[in-house]
C-alpha cells in the first residue's frame, strides 16, 4: 500500500477554496486570478459547517480545497480538478 503524502504550497491556483480561521470563527475563501481572494461563506463558529461548505463549493466548482497549515503555506484537503 502507498504512503499518501500531503500536498502543500504557498501560492494557490486561481480559483481554488481555502479554509479561513479568523480568531473564534472559520470562513471560506476563494482566490481571483490577481492573487487576491475573496470571501464566500462567512461567520461560523463550527468548523465541521466550514469544511462541509468548503468541500461542497469546492467539489461544484470542479476546484480543489485547501486548508491554512501554517502562515503562507496551505495544505491539499481534497482535489477536485481533471487530470491533466
Amino acid at each position: 500500500m502507498p504512503i499518501r503524502r500531503d500536498t502543500f504550497t504557498a501560492r494557490l491556483p486561481s480559483g481554488d477554496f481555502f479554509l479561513n480561521p479568523t480568531g473564534l470563527t472559520w470562513g471560506v475563501r476563494r482566490t481571483n486570478d490577481n492573487g487576491s481572494a475573496a470571501d464566500v461563506f462567512a461567520g461560523t463558529r463550527d468548523r465541521r459547517q466550514a469544511l462541509a461548505t468548503l468541500l461542497s463549493l469546492a467539489e461544484g466548482a470542479g476546484a480543489d480545497a485547501w486548508e491554512a497549515a501554517a502562515e503562507g503555506t496551505f495544505r491539499l484537503l481534497k482535489s477536485h480538478r481533471a487530470p491533466v
